[in-house]
């Protein structure tokens, strides 16, 4: 137990310039608590009998969807600067015949940092948003950010290899994103289905880049409407005890000083193989990944869908994004990416990168309907912050901009809990609904 307790202070000496709304006294709470949870969860995966993998652990996207009745399809998008996607397609049922796929409303779901389109898949059927989407009757288009382990092409892989650490590929971060693959993956699936609008559904970072994106391009123009999980611009006020450590030491720093220009993807092999590793560890790994997304007691997802999660998460991203983050947390504003005073000013022409220009942001979406969600003890998008982005839209009269505050939900509840459908599924359709019979 000393020696517990003296890590937890060691690690609590390395965090000095935590924002004084998350003070070092609640962040050596919350390691220490956290902590705890993880070990005392460790004891009871290692003391308890370790149930048999769920059959949804060994399949694939694939499999799972057409396991559950539903057709599945795979794209490859292309983007301008050669980024080659993928998106998969939930367009109906397999009783149902491609006839009758075409005329639905079609909707897009974009996942967060470091995560991929196998995040829809850790809950069960019944909680599942694209199933729920489907059955509601739309064409649902799941998409991969570049640089994870389902959308990691270029059409000049010489130049642009996944593979090698140094090579230009590594070089984006959320802007791009934001630039390139929002604005490509809309235009596709539009293009697609002939339809002339999509909703928009995006969780966390899948929120920033369609905000992000609307600053500097119209995307808002082809959106019927957009719905936000964790909806994400100004992050600086964290409650996070792991991101506080991130955010106030020098990890990431000496990642990118170490040439290591991406985190968290692997080969799918690994993935593959992951599951069996959470299946005996499930308790405590869910413990750990609370420190990151909010701190709780309860246990909100069902521990048999962990070596579900492990076989297909995490997604991966580039370094830069990662570094792209801790800024925006330390300047405290919405900016792009700051390649220091002698790139911004060959990027940008001005020592200091540009901020997100929130004017064009407003006149973008301005007419676009809203429903926003956020988890009561979500670490990563506080109430601090969530007000502050509320205050960005507070102009839009006459067109609806509504907000959910979910109880006891995290960061990731949105798209994992046992209760998705009441808490997340239901009132996003309750939502559609309307906006359909209002049109």
């Amino acid at each position: 137990m000393r020696k517990f307790i003296l890590f937890i202070l060691v690690l609590a000496a390395l965090v000095s310039n935590v924002s004084a709304k998350y003070s070092n006294v609640e962040m050596i709470r919350d390691l220490a608590v956290g902590s705890w949870r993880v070990l005392t969860g460790l004891a009871e995966d290692i003391y308890y009998t370790t149930p048999e993998l769920t059959e949804d652990a060994y399949k694939s996207a694939p499999e799972f969807y057409q396991s559950n009745g539903y057709r599945f399809e795979e794209h490859k998008i292309v983007t301008e600067d050669g980024y080659i996607l993928t998106a998969w397609r939930i367009p109906g049922k397999i009783t149902e015949s491609a006839k009758e796929f075409r005329g639905k409303p079609a909707v897009m779901l974009q996942h967060g940092c470091l995560d991929n389109s196998g995040t829809f898949i850790v809950g069960f059927k019944n909680q599942s948003l694209p199933l729920i989407l489907s059955e509601e009757g739309y064409d649902v288009w799941i998409t991969n950010n570049r640089g994870n382990f389902n959308s990691y092409e270029h059409i000049n892989p010489q130049e642009y290899s996944v593979f090698d650490m140094k090579s230009k590929y590594w070089n984006f971060s959320f802007d791009s994103m934001a630039y390139y693959d929002v604005p490509s993956n809309v235009d596709y699936i539009l293009d697609y289905t002939s339809n002339e609008k999509l909703t928009y559904i995006g969780h966390s970072q899948g929120t920033m880049q369609f905000f992000a994106g609307n600053a500097m391009k119209n995307i808002a123009a082809k959106i019927d409407s957009f719905i936000g999980l964790g909806p994400v611009i100004y992050v600086d006020n964290i409650r996070s005890p792991i991101f506080a450590l991130l955010k106030n030491t020098s990890l990431i720093n000496l990642l990118e000083w170490l040439g290591i220009n991406n985190v968290l993807l692997w080969p799918t092999i690994v993935n593959v193989t992951l599951k069996s590793i959470v299946r005996p560890l499930r308790k405590s790994i869910l413990r750990f990944i609370q420190m990151i997304v909010g701190m709780k007691e309860e246990i909100s997802v069902d521990l048999s869908r962990m070596p579900v999660m492990g076989r297909h998460e995490p997604g991966g991203s580039s370094l830069q994004n990662m570094l792209h983050w801790m800024q925006i947390m330390n300047s405290k504003e919405f900016r792009r990416y700051d390649y220091g005073k002698e790139e911004n000013i060959k990027i940008y022409g001005q020592e200091a990168p540009p901020l997100y220009d929130f004017e064009v942001l407003k006149e973008n979406v301005k007419d676009l309907d809203m429903l926003l969600f956020r988890g009561e003890i979500d670490a990563l998008v506080t109430q601090e912050d969530f007000e502050r982005l509320l205050d960005i839209f507070d102009f839009k009269i006459g067109k609806t901009l509504d907000y959910k505050i979910v109880p006891k939900y995290d960061h990731l509840d949105y798209v994992w809990a046992d209760n998705a459908y009441e808490e997340i599924g239901k009132p996003i359709i309750d939502f559609l609904r309307e906006r359909r019979v209002s049109q």
